[in-house]
Order: C-alpha cells, then sequence, then structure tokens
C-alpha cells in the first residue's frame, strides 16, 4: 500500500511486502577499495562472455519479485557484517566480458555495451570495471571511451589506476569517474589499458544505477539501516520491474562477510 504518512512508512518497516535475504562468504579485501559481489553473494552469477542486460531472473540478482500493479521500492536493510564498511545496493543495468590485462590497445571484444532497457536515459548510470579473474602485478592505468546522456559519443573517461595490489585481484571492481560535467552514460564502446599488467586476466565493463547505501558501522551485532535509524542512503527508491539488484561492498578491512536482509514496500 502507499507510505502515506510516518505511521505507514513504519508499518512497512515491521511488516514488508517482500524481503530478499543476502548472504556474503567471506572474501579477501583490501580495505576502502570496490568490490563487485555479483560472481560471490548467492545465487552466484557467473562472468558474461557477449555483452548482455541482466534481470531479477538472471544468478546473481537477488531475485525479487515485481511490484505488478504497483511500484516497488526499496524501505530500509537489516544488515551484519564482520567488519565495518558500506555495501551500495545498485541495478546492473549492462555487463560483458572478455577484457585482457596485456593488450594496450582499445579494447573491443564484446563491445559495445548491450542498449540499456531499464534508466534508458542514462542520467546516474555509472561504468565499473569488473575484474573477473585477477590481471597483472604491474601498475598501468585505464579509461574508456562511451556515450552520455545526451548521446554524445567519444567521450574518454579519466585515467584511474590499474593493476598491481588493490587493483588487479578477482571480484575488484574498479569504478570510472566521467568527464566533465557528465551525468551518466548510455554505452561503453572500448576501453584502453595504458600499458600491460603483465597478465591477461578477465575483466568487464559494468553498467549500473546506485539506488541505496547500507552502511554497516558495527561488528557482529545487526546494523539497522533505514530513514528512521540513519545507516541508510538514497531516501526510498522505486525498483524497476525486472532490476537485477545486486550488492557492490567496501570493507575497512581485509575481508568481506555478512549476512542480512533487504526490506521492499509498494506503494
Amino acid at each position: 500500500m502507499p507510505i502515506t504518512d510516518f505511521a505507514a512508512f513504519l508499518a512497512d518497516i515491521s511488516d514488508p511486502k517482500e524481503f530478499q535475504p543476502v548472504t556474503i562468504p567471506t572474501l579477501t579485501a583490501v580495505a576502502g577499495r570496490w568490490y563487485d559481489l555479483w560472481t560471490t553473494v548467492p545465487p552466484v552469477g557467473v562472468a558474461p562472455t557477449t555483452a548482455v542486460v541482466p534481470t531479477s531472473a538472471t544468478l546473481g540478482a537477488l531475485g525479487q519479485q515485481d511490484g505488478g500493479g504497483l511500484a516497488l521500492g526499496l524501505v530500509a536493510a537489516r544488515f551484519n557484517a564482520m567488519n565495518p564498511g558500506v555495501f551500495l545496493l545498485v541495478d546492473r543495468l549492462s555487463h560483458q566480458g572478455g577484457l585482457s590485462g596485456i593488450v594496450t590497445t582499445a579494447q573491443t571484444t564484446n563491445l559495445p555495451t548491450a542498449a540499456l532497457t531499464r534508466y534508458t536515459d542514462g542520467v546516474g548510470v555509472m561504468i565499473g570495471l569488473s575484474i573477473y579473474s585477477q590481471v597483472g602485478a604491474s601498475s598501468t592505468t585505464v579509461s574508456a571511451s562511451y556515450t552520455d546522456q545526451n548521446d554524445n559519443t567519444g567521450n574518454i573517461t579519466p585515467l584511474v589506476v590499474f593493476g598491481n595490489n588493490g587493483f588487479r585481484e578477482a571480484s575488484r571492481m574498479v569504478m570510472l569517474p566521467l568527464t566533465g560535467d557528465d551525468t551518466g552514460v548510455k554505452a561503453v564502446a572500448s576501453v584502453t589499458v595504458t600499458s600491460t599488467t603483465s597478465l591477461q586476466g578477465n575483466f568487464g565493463v559494468t553498467l549500473f544505477k546506485p539506488l541505496a547505501a547500507i552502511i554497516v558501522d558495527e561488528v557482529n551485532g545487526v546494523a539497522i539501516c533505514d530513514l528512521v535509524t540513519g545507516k541508510w542512503g538514497g531516501g526510498l527508491p522505486e525498483v524497476a520491474d525486472g532490476a537485477a539488484l545486486q550488492l557492490l561492498g567496501c570493507s575497512a578491512s581485509t575481508n568481506l562477510m555478512g549476512s542480512g536482509t533487504v526490506l521492499f514496500s509498494e506503494w
């Protein structure tokens, strides 16, 4: 039912329309780095090859039900983690794989990314490079050529560090910032590694839309995350039908591990 007042909001938190449990097995991490939990959190997803659009039915996604005639929305989470950190709930919009850490020309294998079917205006859509098998220990930089929210093609992201410790491990997500005053991305056409990382590995482009942040500042205790208690960022975001919801994680320590529940409402 619609959230009409504070009492209705409290009712939705205590008796949500839907909830999805989440379990994060132990993942060795580098503190302060983002990790793509697509191939870690059950039901475990697989590394994509061709450019495809994942949905709620794709392994790796939380698998929530659509709202039907009503809009489905995120309202809260209850989370326990081994170490303090932050998790982002995102809609994984488009992904591909098969890129190499040793090719130093513009890579177009399985690119461009598949056309967006959700958030098709590109506004707020971000680029991440998901590492599926480890690239090399030689430090270099990487950039991507993308189409922005206004359909301008050939925009190049600023260079970011790629390869070596903290920027090469499997499950790492290397975020690519946008250029100028761009506010989103519709597609990525190519990725360029400036110099070899010394190991091919396997990585790919992931386009995603952040929806909410879950802040876990307790150890071995349940973090209550909502707009009343706090530790919840993003308001009450609507979840598109078929959304491939997943978690990105960033730990304050050397591992990611935890479990929790994501709560949904309808309005």
